[in-house]
């Protein structure tokens, strides 16, 4: 009978503990760890206004993709945008009506706008139009990003020697930018980063379309992986680089490593100066 009494008595202590521990609350780094997990951030909503350098291998759809193949803890990103072939910042601007990109700044709130100028850029007309755009930008909310892209190869116009023409493009926003506290993107820099001092024709074309002129699916990679960098804060590396429905040679998984390093070692050391 004592030997019972005592078995009950062990059951009962041992049922309250495990009740009490189970009801006991939830430490607070527990709470934060559970938090973490299931935390997820708001969609960014990112406008680009370009041209073919953006349009020819599809960057709008392939920044869509990354965004989408990220971390839980990094944000989805929303693209909007206004591509037109041969379109320059003061033919963006003069453009008027609905759809135009003017009236897609002021009709969402965007959190970034993604300006391009075109290759052969004049310093002063770039100067005015994106004063004017920036403007506009800031008015509706949202912040500014210059889009310095490469400059077309040599193979496709004489004048335009690498890496020369790739500085002086990407040169003339970045101190534009400084002077007015707008972020720059110089993905020429980003390109030269990955390419080297001295690349043969053959590595050079690797990142083209076959037109020469035009970045292909992997130079628009590092483009890709570089504006993600600059959108969202967040290192690239680990990011999705399979897109089967854009045209254009696949890039490897050390090829993808490569482009995705130098665009962040670029974003990196251009942090001291950006906004």
């Amino acid at each position: 009978m004592e030997m019972k009494r005592t078995l009950l008595s062990v059951a009962l202590t041992l049922a309250s503990s495990i009740f009490a521990e189970s009801a006991s609350p939830v430490p607070p780094a527990k709470k934060a760890e559970a938090s973490l997990k299931t935390e997820t951030f708001k969609p960014m909503n990112v406008l680009l206004i370009g041209n073919s350098q953006m349009q020819v291998s599809n960057l709008p759809r392939m920044l869509t993709l990354m965004s989408e193949s990220a971390p839980a803890d990094h944000p989805r990103l929303n693209i909007g945008q206004f591509l037109v072939g041969g379109g320059t910042l003061k033919k963006y601007w003069d453009a008027e009506g609905q759809g135009s990109p003017r009236a897609l700044i002021a009709e969402k709130p965007w959190n970034y706008v993604v300006i391009q100028e075109i290759y052969c850029a004049n310093a002063k007309e770039f100067e005015t139009y994106a004063a004017l755009f920036d403007d506009a930008i800031r008015k509706a909310g949202a912040k500014t990003i210059l889009f310095a892209t490469a400059n077309v190869s040599e193979y496709f116009n004489a004048q335009y020697k690498y890496p020369d023409s790739f500085k002086q493009l990407n040169d003339m926003q970045l101190a534009f930018g400084k002077d007015r506290g707008i972020a720059v993107v110089a993905a020429g820099y980003a390109w030269m980063q990955y390419l080297g001092d001295q690349p043969s024709k053959g590595q050079l074309l690797d990142l083209y379309h076959k037109d020469m002129g035009h970045p292909g699916k992997k130079g628009t990679y590092i483009y890709a992986c570089l504006l993600y960098a600059a959108i969202t804060g967040k290192n690239p590396e680990g990011l999705s680089f399979e897109f089967p429905d854009i045209p254009g040679d696949a890039i490897s998984n050390d090829e993808a490593i490569r482009m995705q390093r130098a665009a962040w070692n670029q974003w990196q050391q251009q942090g001291k100066c950006r906004p």
